[in-house]
């Protein structure tokens, strides 16, 4: 405990803080005034104080301590996305971006690269490797595979994951579950040996990158794992095999701190749900990666686009990541500059604003902790509603999970189009110059079982497209 001399003020209590909140609004205390709304589900106090503690915060352990010595407490890794195109010039991206920052890789493949060539002179024990399946997962596994055992890699010398699950095949248009299941368990077997690689991911970041909400994005998530780890125990894997073979993909939106309680919530509902399954599971033992959000990114302001990319990169650390892919607000083949960008702010965030000196930097805070404990005890709700309807296949199946996201998705367009919601740089403080920026808007079709990235702005980008 502090020095209470050290803080020469007197203590307030809740119930004066909102007083004071009244006098300073004039005496209004309507909710408009002294409340918001997260996600459509979740009341925001105006205040949140020590009496309103449900228990006493310890610091979280998000990674295991590094074993090289003069490393600081809290690390993450620095993730960069190459350019797709011929073997030769990845390499060549690939060397120069290690050599300016970058501590892993998505390498984006589609089963016919070389992977010898790709990764020339790389040294896999130093950088995290992530693999994208393109298109059929089938050969990019059997490519990966093959590398593996043609480097002759030990079991230190493999960090990353295959960003791939069984579950994530049924949005591909597949509906074998149980031949891609077969696959995941050849992948548990083939990858068992190396205690640092996960060759399954489960993807939270496909609800929200689609316009889910976060409460949407961890029921829906933790649904397909659920999926995955009963279909594993069926066939005689632990719980403590399986979960140590799984990553999972978060993606970080625009609200800040509700996304640094929804990362940590995730932590803490895999520990207890591990454990309830009659499994074991350290908090630093927990992979999770973590990008920068698509949904929240627009081409009428690439300016401000930068900016949230920093604050939901600072957003993932605080919450807890092991690894940030922060990603070019342009995708793919983006210019230099914003590439270069994209890379430092990681860097930034650990070498000058110092976030990885602390352990867990948000413990302690009230309004942090009290979030969490409402997202966590609401997406534990959603889930046994979610059980209660058949589990998440069958919600697959019946489309539910995608009705639900899509409406989210355009309840959400429609208030930024309708300027319900405010969107700095989209529907408030626009850039007036038609050559300031570039259009090249494109309608965002659906097959029935797909869930594809959008974007809030994306009917006010169509609106302003038509207009040019």
């Amino acid at each position: 405990m502090p020095n209470p001399k050290f803080y020469p003020f007197p203590e307030s209590s809740h119930s004066e803080w909102l007083e004071q909140i009244k006098k300073d609004s004039k005496g209004k205390s309507d909710n408009s005034i002294l409340k918001s709304t997260l996600w459509d589900e979740i009341d925001i106090a105006p205040v949140y104080s020590f009496e309103q503690r449900q228990h006493n915060s310890n610091p979280v352990r998000f990674n295991s301590e590094s074993k090289f010595t003069g490393l600081p407490p809290r690390i993450w890794s620095n993730i960069v996305s190459p350019n797709t195109g011929e073997e030769k010039s990845i390499n060549s991206e690939i060397l120069d971006v290690l050599q300016l920052g970058a501590e892993g890789l998505v390498l984006h493949l589609n089963g016919t690269e070389d992977l010898n060539l790709i990764l020339k002179d790389v040294l896999p024990a130093y950088v995290r490797l992530y693999f994208l399946p393109l298109g059929e997962a089938g050969p990019v596994l059997t490519q990966v595979k093959n590398w593996v055992i043609s480097q002759q890699l030990t079991q230190e010398m493999l960090h990353g994951a295959i960003l791939w699950s069984p579950t994530g095949e049924l949005f591909k248009g597949k509906t074998n579950l149980e031949e891609q299941m077969s696959l995941a368990l050849g992948l548990i077997s083939a990858y068992k040996s190396f205690p640092d690689f996960h060759p399954i991911t489960i993807d939270f970041a496909r609800y929200s990158n689609a316009g889910g909400t976060g409460i949407q994005e961890l029921t829906y998530g933790l649904g397909e794992l659920i999926e995955i780890l009963d279909r594993f125990t069926e066939q005689g894997i632990s719980v403590n095999q399986a979960i140590a073979k799984i990553a999972f993909h978060t993606a970080i939106g625009e609200n800040h701190f509700p996304e640094i309680a929804k990362m940590k919530t995730i932590r803490s509902i895999l520990l207890d749900l591990v454990s309830n399954l009659g499994g074991n599971l350290d908090s630093e033992a927990i992979h999770l990666f973590a990008s920068t959000s698509d949904w929240s990114k627009s081409s009428l302001d690439p300016n401000t686009s930068l900016i949230r990319q920093t604050y939901e990169a600072m957003a993932a650390v605080i919450g807890g990541c092991n690894s940030l892919w922060v990603k070019p607000i342009l995708g793919q083949g983006t210019d230099v500059l914003s590439k270069r960008i994209a890379r430092n702010v990681s860097t930034i965030l650990g070498e000058e604003s110092y976030l990885n000196k602390v352990i867990d930097p948000s413990a302690g805070s009230y309004y942090l902790e009290s979030l969490q404990n409402e997202i966590s005890d609401l997406v534990l709700k959603q889930l046994g509603f979610l059980e209660d309807s058949g589990g998440w296949t069958a919600n697959f199946i019946n489309r539910t999970i995608h009705t639900q996201i899509k409406n989210t998705a355009i309840k959400t367009q429609r208030a930024v189009l309708e300027k319900r919601k405010i969107l700095i740089g989209v529907n408030s403080y626009e850039l007036q110059s038609k050559d300031s920026f570039k259009i090249t808007q494109q309608e965002i079709k659906y097959e029935d079982y797909e869930l594809r990235p959008s974007r809030a702005s994306y009917l006010v980008e169509t609106e302003k497209s038509n207009q040019l």
